[in-house]
């Protein structure tokens, strides 16, 4: 049967000063119940899915915008516009005997609504850890991978959602001449990076490029003693290449990373003179540039090169092509 949506929404707008300065805020909540999934079976079925009414969700969402006018003169004025957003989508309920439905990705790591879960998270193989949350390496002096970290069962490893998404937009007038800059700042929440995993596996990334010296991984031993065994080295030349290609590349925990960015979005250039030509148009140029600067937490790539359909965007990103930097220019003719 078809899903059913409740939404509620309540908001306030608030300008003070002339209008030089204004807050809206807008608070809503969604409840979807007999949200359709995918649901897995049992093999022993004869049928791996079942597409059903398996979810109840929830979604709850504040907006606040702000707007003022700093500085407002006969020739120059200045516009500032800030936008902070924060949504939380929440699994209430699945269908029965269902703790998590697939949502995109491999056999592993995968995009998955989990019950009770912020969604989208990040399933995948994890670390062995201690009831400290110290990573556990192998202690037996006869295996390859001895003092590495032990790969540990699949389990939630990533949470998608970020913390707040924050647009700041600065507008400069002066005379006939307007110059606008757009920053958007994403606080919060992790991705998988199977490109930084790719670069490990073949040796092409920094973390691989000493491949002489001596190395300690940083855990315990199952003892729960620090772990001291030391690899490496000119008596152990391929232990480097066994951590890395043996090891971490089968490990996607190690690959989750914080996928938090500020972009410098937009900046653009326009000039509008006042007078019309020819008597009859009027007419204006601009210039823009788009996507030109990143400082991002995720190492080598824009966090937004993730790859997938809606359920995995943000959350995965494996042979991601880059995001590109556009420049243009505009003339606009008024009859």
């Amino acid at each position: 049967k078809p899903q059913n949506t409740k939404s509620y929404e309540v908001g306030t707008e608030l300008k003070f000063f002339k209008n030089r300065i204004g807050v809206d805020y807008t608070f809503a909540r969604q409840n979807v119940i007999d949200q359709i999934f995918t649901v897995p079976l049992a093999g022993s079925t004869g049928i791996r899915f079942l597409l059903m009414n398996g979810g109840k969700v929830h979604t709850v969402s504040n907006e606040v915008v702000l707007y003022a006018i700093p500085v407002q003169q006969k020739n120059f004025q200045w516009d500032l516009n800030i936008n902070f957003t924060k949504i939380d989508n929440i699994v209430d309920e699945l269908a029965p005997g269902v703790e998590s439905i697939f949502l995109g990705g491999f056999d592993t790591p995968q995009v998955r609504a989990g019950i009770g879960s912020t969604y989208p998270v990040i399933y995948g193989t994890s670390f062995v850890r201690d009831i400290n949350n110290r990573i556990v390496v192998e202690d037996n002096p006869g295996s390859p991978t001895h003092g590495m970290p032990l790969t540990g069962e699949p389990d939630v490893i990533g949470s998608v959602s970020p913390d707040f998404i924050m647009g700041v937009s600065n507008t400069f007038a002066y005379k006939k001449w307007s110059l606008s800059a757009l920053f958007e700042w994403k606080n919060g929440g992790q991705m998988y990076s199977g490109s930084n995993g790719l670069l490990d596996f073949y040796g092409m990334s920094t973390r691989t490029e000493d491949r002489e010296s001596t190395f300690v991984f940083d855990g315990v031993k199952p003892d729960g003693t620090p772990n001291d065994i030391v690899r490496g080295g000119p008596t152990d030349p391929e232990a480097f290449q066994d951590l890395y290609r043996n090891v971490l590349t089968n490990i996607d925990e190690y690959y989750i990373h914080d996928n938090s960015f500020v972009k410098l979005r937009e900046l653009s250039l326009s000039y509008r003179p006042s007078k019309k030509f020819f008597n009859s148009v009027n007419f204006g140029l601009s210039a823009f540039a788009r996507n030109i600067l990143v400082w991002t937490a995720l190492e080598n790539l824009d966090p937004e090169s993730s790859q997938g359909n809606t359920n995995m965007g943000g959350a995965f990103e494996r042979f991601s092509a880059p995001q590109v930097t556009s420049y243009g220019f505009s003339l606009d003719l008024t009859f």
